[in-house]
């Protein structure tokens, strides 16, 4: 699985809009800017066929334990970002899979091997 950087998110929009790759990198960092500034300031971002970004307050938990030393610590509130992928999203991700070099899988859909009293083991 190869890792997509803000540069080649802005060469792809500039090969697909016919524009120079330095306008699109600043295109694509303004984009990037805005989103983050929206979530600081604790607004939901959401993007039709692709998700929903937004801020989560979490709750202080004043009896979590240290695993190592197993001494009791207070963890504070704090805010973490959550995202919520879209429908169309869900749906392309779980209609292709694929291994790990990004190529699809050849179709072999799930089929039950042999069942059992309390469960059925499943080929794929």
């Amino acid at each position: 699985m190869a890792t997509v950087t803000k540069k080649d998110l802005a060469r792809v929009v500039a090969d697909t809009i016919g524009c120079k790759n330095n306008l699109t990198l600043q295109m694509v960092d303004s984009l990037f800017e805005a989103m983050r500034d929206t979530l600081i300031e604790g607004n939901r971002i959401e993007i039709r066929g692709f998700g929903v970004l937004e801020v989560k307050n979490t709750k202080p938990k004043p009896a979590a334990r240290n695993p190592r030393t197993g001494e009791v610590v207070y963890v504070p509130a704090r805010r973490k970002t959550h995202f919520k992928p879209g429908k169309q999203l869900k749906e392309a991700l779980h209609s292709a899979p694929s291994d790990q070099n990004g190529e699809a899988e050849p179709d072999c859909p799930a089929t039950p091997s042999e069942e059992t009293d309390d469960k059925t083991v499943w080929n794929s």
